[in-house]
């Protein structure tokens, strides 16, 4: 019988003071995999009920056994590996559900809290798109609250703008229109929040697919099957001005009862995808990125209005997603059903290096979504009726 070969490892944390272990180097079996290292350290802990861990070896997840990381990343056995160990995420478990009367085309619930600790409800206000035409507010529980006719046709994307903005929120529509809502709230303790038109933006020939906001929430950008990338002046200040100009005409007669909303000011144009714009992101003030039918995507200065960066991929780009504390890096979803990313600090003319398959879908990878609270995590979805979760960290 062969003899079991050993590895000296040195557990590392970031976590509180009553999750660490030791850092004394122990001496571990080679051929233990995540969930056996995690044995290890809720036995070391004595936590009961024990708790899932994942693990980190030079800022890559363990999904191997010790052994095969050594001889994938020509390390020697006799050396003492740091693994860190961080809280494994947990598999969500769905709490309910609440059917449109036609599809759902975008969802945004970067204002709902989730529920604490001890209990209780989500709080805050969920915002769904649907082909109905309808925009509908959502409490934490996912009861309707209100609604209100948005464009005709059909919603294509709904998206608040950051919270120094105050509570303005954009939509797009196969109108070919960009609008920017206001939410309110009512006097009547057991009314809803409510919706009030502040602009409507024209500038597209056709259906607009999606709005981003800058980090700012100054500025915003819209993109269509106009093969159009827009950038608009919004935000606070034209809310403002907007309120301005209804009090003048209510002071006159001659506004209506619910105010009337502005005209959005003409769009900077940024040309260069040849196709339908399917997608836009916003992670820095002077960055952007786009994806398209063209099977490109595009990081623009947004300053000049050039194309700084472009990958050219072999099929179409449907969706992407970036995140603030990582504007370089960019995630986008194709048609050939695989989810990639790409680091634009990669070197000029080597962009094929710079972009990794992180992971595939059954289907189309039509939404893709960074964690708010980790530039580690992402969300896909497809055509294929699922929701994966990635973690960046892991080598495919």
């Amino acid at each position: 019988m062969a003899e079991e070969t050993q590895v000296l490892v040195k557990f590392v944390t970031k976590l509180p003071a009553h999750l660490r272990v030791p850092e004394t180097p122990v001496a571990v079996p080679s051929d233990l995999k995540r969930y056996g290292l995690s044995q290890i350290i809720n036995h070391l802990l004595a936590l009961d009920p024990p708790r899932p861990f994942d693990f980190l070896i030079d800022g890559e997840l363990v999904r191997k056994s010790l052994e095969q990381h050594l001889l994938a990343h020509n390390l020697s056995a006799e050396s003492t590996l740091e693994v860190e160990y961080v809280p494994a995420v947990v598999p969500p478990q769905q709490k309910n559900s609440t059917p449109h009367d036609d599809w759902v085309s975008s969802v945004d619930g970067s204002r709902c809290a989730p529920a604490s600790s001890s209990g209780g409800s989500p709080s805050g206000v969920v915002v769904s798109g649907s082909y109905d035409g309808l925009l509908r507010l959502w409490n934490g529980d996912l009861e309707a609250v209100a609604s209100v006719s948005a464009h005709a046709g059909g919603v294509n994307c709904v998206r608040f703008l950051p919270k120094s903005q105050g509570d303005l929120l954009l939509t797009s529509g196969k109108d070919r229109l960009v609008k920017m809502w206001q939410l309110s709230s009512s006097e009547e303790e057991d009314a809803g929040p409510s919706c009030r038109l502040v602009a409507t933006y024209r500038g597209h020939e056709d259906g607009v697919e999606a709005v981003a906001a800058s980090p700012s929430g100054r500025r915003f950008a819209s993109c269509g099957w106009d093969g159009k990338l827009l950038v608009w002046e919004g935000g606070e200040q034209l809310r403002w001005a907007a309120g301005t100009a209804e009090a003048s005409k209510k002071k006159r007669k001659t506004g209506t009862a619910n105010g009337s909303a502005a005209a959005g000011a003409g769009g900077a144009d940024l040309r260069g995808h040849l196709h339908c714009v399917s997608s836009v992101a916003w992670p820095a003030e002077n960055s952007l990125f786009s994806g398209g039918w063209d099977h490109s995507v595009r990081r623009w200065d947004v300053s000049s209005g050039a194309a700084a960066d472009t990958y050219n991929g072999s099929k179409a780009v449907l969706c992407i997603a970036s995140h603030a504390a990582s504007p370089a890096l960019v995630a986008f979803g194709c048609s050939d059903r695989a989810l990639r990313l790409w680091d634009t600090r990669g070197k000029a003319g080597s962009d094929a290096l710079a972009v990794t398959t992180q992971g595939a879908h059954g289907g189309w990878v039509t939404a893709v979504a960074w964690c708010p609270s980790s530039q580690h995590h992402i969300a896909s979805a497809s055509h294929d009726g699922t929701i994966k979760m990635w973690d960046i960290r892991t080598q495919v």
